[in-house]
Parts: C-alpha cells; structure tokens; sequence
C-alpha cells in the first residue's frame, strides 16, 4: 500500500472530520456564548451517554459489517451487505428500547441532585437509534470504498445539523429552557447524517433485489461484533465515568471546563483517526498475511505523525489563545492546564490507533477484549486516583497516562501478533516527534506562551508539509496513483 495513498485518503477523510468539528465547534461555542460552562458540560454528558447506547445497541456494526463485506468475494457481497442492513435496522429499535427503559435510573446516578436534567438527558437519547442507522449506512459506504462520498456526506449533514440546531438552541434559550434547547438541539444535529447517509447508501450501495437475508453471515456479525462492542463499550465508560467523577467533584462548571479542553483535543482524533477508521481499516482486514499488515501499520503511524506534528504543536503552545478563540470567554480559562495533558494523551493515541484497529480487523477477539478491558478499566480508574491529589486536573493527567499505558499494551500485543517488534525507523520518528513536541511547549512558555507559539507551529507545518509533497510527487512519479 503507497504512502503516498495513505496520505491521499487521510487527507481527504481527515479535511471533511475538520469541517464536521468545525460545525460542532460552531454549536458549542454558541451554547458557551448563551449558556455559559455548565451547558457546555451539559452538552457533553448528553453526547456521552447518546454514544454509550450507540455503541451498546451497534453491536460493533459499523466496524464488523466493514470487515466482513471489504474481504469478501464477489459472489457474496450481495449476501452480506443484505445481512448488515437487515442486522442494523433491528439494531436501531434495540436501541430505542433500551434508552427508553434505562435514560432516568441512570441519569439519577449521573446528576446527583434529583430529578434535574433527566427530562433532557431522554430527549437527546432519542437520537441513540439516529446514531446506529449512521454507522451502518456509513459502513456500507466505506467497505464499498465510495469515500469521498461519506466524506461529502457528513461535511453536508453537519452543517445542516447546524443550520437547523443553532436557531432551536437560540429560541428555547431566549424562552428560560436552555438545556431543553441544547438536548432538542443534539437530536436534530444526529439526525441530519443519519438520513443523508442513508440516501448516500440507496444510490451507491443498494439492495439487490431477490437477495435473501443469509442467517450464516448475521451470525457472523453478531459472533465477531459482540467482543468489539464489548470493547468499544468500555472505552465510553471510562469517558463517562470520569465526567461523572468530575460532575460529583466539581459540578457542572467543572464539567464544562473538561468537556471544552476535551473538545479542542478532539480536533487532532476527528482529523487523523478518521481516516484510520475508513480507508486503514478495510485496507488492513484484507492483508494477505501479518507482515503486509504490520508495513501498512507502519505507514500509517507515520502518516499520523506527519499530520497531527502542527496541531499537536498548536495546542501545546497555544492552549490559552485556542481556549479564548473559541469560547470567547476568560470563564474557560481553567480549561488550558486541562488542554496541555491530554494533548499528550492524544500523541499517545496517534501512535496506538493504527496497531488497535489492526488487532479489531485480523487479530483474535478474545485479546482485543482482553487488551481494552484492563486499557479501560486503569483509564477508568485513573480520575478517581488522581482528582483527589491534584484536582480537576487530575481527570486530564489521567488521560494522558491511561493512553500512554494503552499504548504499551498495543505493543506488547501486537509483537505476539507479528512476532516482531515495528522498525527502528518508526520509533526514531515517534521519538524525534515527542521531542520536538517537548521543545515547542518548553520553548514558547519560556518566552511567555499567547502567539509566540505561531514559531514552532509554522515551522512544523512547513516542514511536515514538504514532506507531504514530495512524497506524494516521488511516489507519482514511479507508479501513477490509482483512483
């Protein structure tokens, strides 16, 4: 697989995953403009829990249904995009019913202070079957290799989302029911993808007619699905918990402070991971043995690397300029320390995602259990132990040493998966790129921090970006890219 391919397909999914934070980044700075830190902590627990009944009623859909239907042959692609379409409809009601039955005990257990916000939290919780039919009908897409369709497909349904929420949040914030107005709000913006992927999925990947639902390849799903969910389900959890262990600590002032340095740190796992999850992940599952599979890993870390050095650098340099930016607000000043940990954590990430969805699509379900179970658990763990030395930064110290830790396991792992470590040269440049990252932040805070960051960022971004060329022009000049 060419480098220069990975670079192609993780610039274009990763541009449209900018353009969809952008769109979110529009709606949260609004709620902090109107509401002020407690919505924007609101905010985060309803897309949390939302995304927990997502993952639990998926079933690992959106990642098996890529799996199954990207390796198989022509005689059976029918049969099995069937199965997954007849699977996930199901999969949607289940998870309805689900939200339905659990929304208010665990809302009790989440807010901590009667019955206040649950009405909300159900209301948003409408979109958990929204956000299922998404992954499906995105999967569909994705494993049939249609990507600059999904892309074009979720740059369009956020700013829709957008168009349609931002003016619900405005109304139901001038009539005195804010939060009403943001949970109304995030159920408008799930469901905007939910149906453009869906129209996207009927013209590109439609239904054979006469093809009849194979239980075989359902079971299937269901068999390979059930560990992934399992896996994924816990990697939520650890997420809520902390946002639990911070609400109980701290309120939901708190909350809003960790979910707007969680935010901007998410900006660098929408550009990057996403295309990880579209184009990587089919590539890899069709490897023909362990070896190709770990060059494509190798790859695809340094891809990483190369696009996430100038945001990484930003956010290290500039935290408090990113913070006032975009929340307008000295309020969220408590949010920069935050921002500067788990900035970290997400190097971390860049490093280990590759090697996890590696493990998802050819290693054995029972490790890749096993592996995000005891990740989870410590990520889980972490915020209890260290809030009560070092306080609400202690949720984001814990981030970045759970993802350190989690890496670790990913090596460990996928050394008895390959039988061989990765390259020298892949851990020269991921050693060169944490000491550079070190630099930049050591540097700029000695001088004073605010802009002086722009220096190692620009420079960084010059850099990556003449590596990006000619790369890709040394690569087109030996063997012409295929579309």
């Amino acid at each position: 697989m060419a480098f220069a391919r990975i670079l192609r397909s993780s610039a274009l999914m990763g541009g449209a995953s900018v353009l969809v934070l952008v769109a979110a980044f529009f709606r949260i700075k609004a709620i902090a403009l109107m509401v002020g830190p407690e919505g924007v902590g609101l905010a985060g627990t309803f897309v949390n829990f939302n995304a927990i009944w997502a993952m639990a009623a998926g079933w690992g859909l959106a990642t098996v249904g890529v799996r199954i239907v990207a390796s198989s042959n022509p005689s059976e692609r029918a049969e099995r995009i069937a199965a997954v379409r007849w699977l996930g409809i199901r999969l949607s009601w289940i998870g309805l019913l689900a939200m339905g039955l659990f929304f208010w005990p665990v809302g009790l257990w989440t807010f901590q202070d009667g019955e206040r916000h649950i009405l909300e939290l159900g209301l948003s919780g409408l979109a958990v079957p929204l956000l299922v039919s998404a992954g499906m009908w995105g999967g569909l897409l994705q494993a049939g290799g249609h990507l600059r369709v999904l892309a074009t497909t979720q740059v369009l349904s956020a700013f829709a989302g957008l168009v349609l929420g931002l003016p619900i949040i405005y109304v139901c914030h001038r009539a005195g029911y804010s939060f009403f107005g943001i949970a109304l709000g995030i159920l408008v913006a799930t469901a905007s993808p939910a149906l453009l992927s869906w129209w996207a999925a009927r013209k590109h990947c439609p239904a054979q007619r006469g093809t009849a639902v194979n239980l075989a390849f359902v079971r299937e799903l269901l068999h390979l699905g059930g560990p992934l969910m399992i896996a994924g389900l816990l990697g939520l959890l650890s997420q809520y918990v902390a946002r639990w262990v911070v609400l109980g600590e701290f309120g939901l002032e708190g909350a809003g402070y960790y979910q707007a340095a969680l935010a901007i740190a998410s900006v660098l796992p929408g550009f990057v991971f996403a295309a990880m999850a579209t184009d990587f992940f089919p590539r890899v599952a069709a490897a023909k043995d362990e070896v190709e599979a770990r060059q494509m890993v190798e790859k695809q870390i340094l891809a990483g690397l190369l696009l996430a050095l100038p945001i990484l650098a930003a956010l290290l340099t500039m935290g408090h300029v990113s913070i006032h930016l975009l929340y307008s607000s000295t309020r969220f000043d408590p949010a920069v320390p935050l921002l500067t940990w788990m900035t970290w954590g997400v190097f971390f990430q860049v490093i280990s995602w590759p090697m996890g969805l590696w493990q998802q699509a050819r290693g054995s379900t029972r490790v890749v259990l096993a592996v995000q179970c005891l990740a989870q658990a410590l990520l889980a763990l972490l915020p209890l132990l260290l809030t009560s030395s070092f306080g609400l930064l202690g949720t984001a110290m814990a981030f970045a040493v759970g993802h350190l830790a989690l890496l670790v396991m990913m090596l460990v792992t996928i050394r008895s998966m390959a039988k061989t470590w990765l390259s020298l040269q892949v851990w020269g440049y991921c050693v060169a790129s944490a000491l550079v990252l070190g630099l930049a932040q050591w540097g700029t805070a000695a001088v004073g921090g605010g802009y002086w960051g722009l220096v190692p960022t620009g420079l960084l971004t010059m850099t990556c970006a003449g590596i990006y060329y000619r790369t890709m022009r040394r690569e087109a000049q030996a063997a012409p890219l295929q579309p």
